[in-house]
C-alpha cells in the first residue's frame, strides 16, 4: 500500500520514562491517537489512516510489550500503558487529543481520560471492556486465562486468532498471525496479567469529554459489557456495526470511518 497520507514523521521512538516506544505519524489536522488490542499492533489501524489522514493527524503506536515497543526492564501494569500514552503526547507536544482504541487500547484510552481529563477531547471506544471481572463468567475464566496463556505456543494462538478474526474480512488472517507472533510467550503472559488487572467502573462517571462506543454485531467477547458503558459514561452514543466482530475496525471498515468522522465532525472539532 503506497503511503499517501500526507507529512510522515521520521522519528517513529519517543524516548519515555518506562523506555522506547514506537510509533508513526501521518496526516495534517487535529491530532487523533489510535491505540490496539492486546497481541496485534498499530498496523490493525491501516484502513483508518488511509481516509481521515486527509483531515487528521493520526497517531498509532505499538503498545509496550507489542510490535516493536519493547517491555524489558519495565512492570507491566494498567499504570504503564497510561503512563506510556501521555508520554507520547509530551514527546510529540501535544496539549489534548482525541484517543480512539479497540479493546485492550478501548480501556487504556478510557484510563487516560479518566486519570488525565484535559488532556482527552474525546474517547472512540471500539469492542472495549471496562473491566474483566464484569459477571461471574468473567471472574471464573479470566484467572484461567492467564494460567494458560503461560503455555500455550504463540503459534498455535496466532493460528487460532487469525482463523476466528477473519470471518468477516479474510484480510485479517495475515495481520494477526505475524502481529501475534511478532511477540514473545512471557510478554504475552505479561500483558494479559496487566491488562486483565485494569477496572475503569468506579469512575467511568467521571469521563467529561463526547464518547463513541463502537460494537460489532458479532462481537461476543464485549457485547455484554456495552450497555452498561453507554449508560454509565456521560456523554456517551452506542453504535452497532453490522457484519462485524472484535476487529471492528476492519470487518467494516466503511461504516467504522464514517462514524469516526461524524464524530470527529460533529461531537469534537465542530468549530
Amino acid at each position: 500500500m503506497e503511503e499517501n497520507w500526507g507529512e510522515v514523521n521520521n522519528m517513529p521512538f519517543a524516548q519515555v520514562r518506562n523506555g522506547p516506544l514506537y510509533y508513526e505519524v501521518c496526516g495534517k489536522g487535529k491530532p487523533v491517537v489510535f491505540t490496539h488490542g492486546a497481541s496485534w499492533n498499530n498496523r490493525l489501524w491501516e484502513p483508518q489512516k488511509e481516509v481521515l489522514a486527509e483531515h487528521y493527524q493520526i497517531i498509532t503506536w505499538d503498545v509496550r510489550g507489542h510490535g516493536q515497543s519493547p517491555a524489558a526492564g519495565c512492570e507491566l501494569s494498567g499504570k504503564v500503558f497510561t503512563e506510556d500514552l501521555i508520554d507520547l503526547l509530551n514527546h510529540l507536544k501535544l496539549d489534548s487529543a482525541v484517543l480512539a482504541g479497540l479493546s485492550m487500547g478501548g480501556i487504556i484510552s478510557m484510563q487516560t481520560a479518566i486519570d488525565y481529563p484535559g488532556r482527552v477531547e474525546g474517547l472512540v471506544l471500539i469492542g472495549s471492556p471496562c473491566t474483566f471481572r464484569f459477571n461471574f463468567y468473567e471472574r471464573m475464566v479470566v484467572p484461567v486465562q492467564r494460567m494458560l496463556s503461560l503455555f500455550l505456543p504463540m503459534r498455535t494462538f496466532a493460528k487460532a486468532q487469525g482463523y476466528y478474526f477473519s470471518r468477516y474480512n479474510p484480510g485479517n488472517r495475515l495481520f494477526i498471525e505475524e502481529a501475534v507472533q511478532s511477540m514473545t510467550a512471557k510478554d504475552w503472559h505479561r500483558v494479559w496479567c496487566a491488562l486483565t488487572a485494569m477496572d475503569c467502573r468506579e469512575n467511568m462517571n467521571r469521563i467529561e469529554c463526547p464518547v463513541l462506543i463502537i460494537q460489532g454485531e458479532h462481537d461476543f467477547i464485549i457485547r455484554h459489557q456495552q450497555k452498561y458503558m453507554a449508560e454509565t459514561i456521560p456523554n456517551a452514543r452506542h453504535v452497532v456495526v453490522k457484519e462485524a466482530d472484535h476487529a471492528t475496525n476492519r470487518d467494516n471498515a466503511e461504516e467504522v470511518n464514517r462514524l469516526l468522522e461524524e464524530f470527529l465532525k460533529s461531537r469534537v472539532y465542530s468549530e
